[in-house]
């Protein structure tokens, strides 16, 4: 099917950082297992493998939505029916209330129905994200260097980056922010008694639950690679946001600029096709113009590739920013919207009331 899903590496090593060092898994806990069996089959067993030697109980292996099933579900419109995506949803929501964790391990975003994004919002467990590459539509080779690059980036001091996030977070917390770039990025805003996620790799029980904010499923599903903070406490946005090249909807317009008053997108325009861009940005509905997300990244060993635009995840490396468009419910944000979209700055200058925090893409917080 053209999937490039050649990658090599220590499954079982990988396993063990997933539900010994991160889950941190206990007897007796139970455990759903999310994956694709098309995609790194070694690692969901390896993680099985693991799950029953911590001594846990293996509830199911979910396996939502390899690439021939989707195909089935599309001809049989599956998605387009009101009644079956309602029965599905009933279905897994129900097969969460049964479980204590949850691991998601690598998928193409082309298959994901994001039910189980709603259902953590207000789940009492905790879950890893194991996301590797979502966009599997790119060559082998690329897919490989990728590949290479997230492994190198599971491996580091997980202390260290917890401490040196939380005084990322101390830096912005309390202050006027300004993002510049030489693009012509222009933006303010304020972080007043912000609430950080730390993408920290913990998804312990004692750390999830003494730090996850209600309705926020970020923070109970702990992303590895890890590397970002991020948060949706993000007051009086003005000015000018330029991005990097990008594809929107599906069309690539190049550089896409967002214009700030008020808290609210009031102008978004493009370098091509700026027609299609307006129409398609009109037609959505919701809090489609609110800034519904803030992030900088801070693993050091996520570096941005030369010559590729910023790829979730590598976007969670030291000193990308990411600012996200639209609906924040993930992250326990007040925005809803049929629009969300991420964009990517990596040689940004973020200042908090003055200070430096990133300059020309590199994090200067110690």
């Amino acid at each position: 099917m053209g999937i490039p899903y050649d990658y090599q590496t220590d499954w079982t090593r990988v396993a063990q950082l997933i539900v010994h060092d991160a889950l941190q898994l206990a007897p007796g806990e139970r455990v759903l297992i999310h994956a694709d069996p098309t995609y790194f089959a070694p690692l969901t067993e390896a993680v099985r493998v693991e799950v029953n030697r911590a001594g846990a109980v293996e509830l199911a292996v979910h396996m939502l939505h390899p690439p021939g099933l989707e195909r089935v579900r599309s001809e049989l419109r599956r998605r387009d029916d009101p009644g079956s995506r309602a029965m599905e949803d009933r279905a897994v929501a129900a097969l969460f209330a049964l479980a204590d964790v949850y691991i998601w391990l690598p998928t193409s975003w082309a298959y994901n129905v994001w039910q189980t994004e709603e259902i953590i919002k207000t789940w009492p467990g905790r879950a890893i994200h194991f996301h590797w590459i979502m966009d599997v539509s790119m060559d082998a080779g690329l897919f490989r260097r990728l590949s290479e690059l997230y492994d190198a980036a599971l491996w580091m001091d997980y202390a260290a980056l917890t401490a040196h996030q939380r005084r990322v977070s101390e830096a912005l917390q309390d202050s006027e922010i300004e993002v510049t770039d030489s693009r012509g990025t222009r933006l303010r805003f304020e972080l007043r008694g912000a609430h950080f996620h730390l993408g920290n790799g913990d998804a312990s029980k004692a750390f999830i639950d003494g730090y996850a904010r209600p309705g926020s499923a970020r923070d109970r599903e702990v992303e590895l690679p890890a590397g970002a903070i991020r948060t949706v406490d993000i007051e009086r946005t003005e000015g000018v946001l330029v991005t990097p090249p990008e594809t929107f909807a599906g069309r690539r317009v190049g550089s896409v600029r967002l214009e700030f008053a008020g808290n609210r997108i009031t102008r978004l325009t493009s370098e091509h096709h700026g027609a299609w861009l307006e129409a398609v940005w009109r037609s959505q509905s919701g809090d489609r113009d609110r800034f519904g997300e803030f992030n900088v990244g801070v693993n050091p060993k996520l570096a941005v590739l030369p010559g590729l635009p910023a790829i979730p995840y590598y976007g969670y490396g030291s000193g990308v920013i990411r600012v996200s468009v639209g609906d924040n419910a993930e992250s326990g944000g007040p925005y809803r919207s049929s629009y969300h979209q991420w964009f990517f700055l990596t040689d940004a200058t973020v200042r908090a009331s003055g200070r430096p925090v990133v300059e020309h893409g590199r994090l200067v917080v110690p």
